[in-house]
């Protein structure tokens, strides 16, 4: 076989709401309103005597904690019976553990490349996608979506999108999911912040990383400068839309002047 080349674009939770945790998957249940930007990362994957899986930054070699990748072909060996030897390498441009869902992505491409290589039904997808990553499902397509539950997601129909170009703020200090879900649990009847966001997980974020907490409080004292914003998953990024390209330059300027270490990145929907 050729080399072939897949784009896995990231993802920013618009709103974010709590349900309750499934004890028997062990995973929290979520209501959330899912749009899939252009930021994106590349794999190249070419048929190979064994199976090599390897990450890069800017052409430089990384390790990743609990391989997506390996689970999903491991995970999709063992259900369907192949053997699957490939030599996979991974361009990371989502950044890892902001709650872009990078990871999620990346499966999803490979569980779509593996029912085309094996000729599987590609409808396997609905169910297989859960069992693998609570995000997965969310990567089927490009389309925005709305997420009820950990399987259950609706189409959102986007003819007219409010808008297109999107910029993400990246800070330093990463945020631990699970460390995240921790706090809320401890503190969700707590939630100062509710009211200045619509993701549930923001007040645990503040909790966790003082860092974000700077940032977004920043970010908030100039929020009539945006049409839309707040926090992506479970953090730390921060996303916004302006209302008017205008105030763009000065913004940016602004930030970067205050927070020269936080990464910025402009993306756009797929509209």
């Amino acid at each position: 076989m050729k080399t072939i080349l897949l784009k896995s674009p990231a993802k920013i939770n618009l709103t974010l709401k709590v349900l309750n945790f499934n004890k028997k998957l062990m995973r929290h249940e979520l209501s959330s309103k899912v749009f899939l930007i252009k930021l994106s990362d590349t794999i190249k994957v070419s048929k190979s005597k064994k199976l090599s899986i390897k990450y890069y930054i800017n052409k430089k070699k990384i390790t990743v904690q609990n391989d997506i990748i390996k689970k999903t072909l491991i995970y999709f060996d063992k259900k369907y019976g192949t053997n699957s030897k490939f030599s996979i390498s991974i361009n990371k441009k989502i950044p890892i553990g902001y709650g872009l869902g990078g990871g999620s992505s990346n499966s999803a491409s490979i569980l779509k490349f593996m029912y085309n290589f094996y000729n599987i039904d590609k409808k396997k997808f609905y169910t297989d996608a859960p069992k693998i990553g609570s995000d997965v499902l969310i990567f089927n397509d490009n389309y925005p979506k709305l997420i009820d539950g950990l399987n259950k997601l609706k189409k959102i129909n986007t003819n007219k999108p409010r808008w297109k170009k999107i910029f993400l703020l990246i800070p330093l200090k990463k945020n631990l999911t699970n460390k995240i879900f921790d706090i809320y649990r401890k503190n969700k009847n707590m939630n100062l912040y509710k009211n200045l966001s619509k993701n549930d997980l923001l007040y645990s974020s503040m909790i966790f990383n003082k860092e974000f907490q700077n940032l977004y409080n920043f970010i908030v004292a100039k929020k009539d400068k945006f049409k839309v914003m707040g926090m992506s998953g479970s953090g730390s990024s921060i996303f916004f839309t302006l209302k008017s390209n205008i105030t763009e330059k000065s913004l940016i300027n602004d930030i970067r002047s205050k927070y020269p270490l936080v990464r910025i990145e402009k993306s756009y929907y797929f509209s």
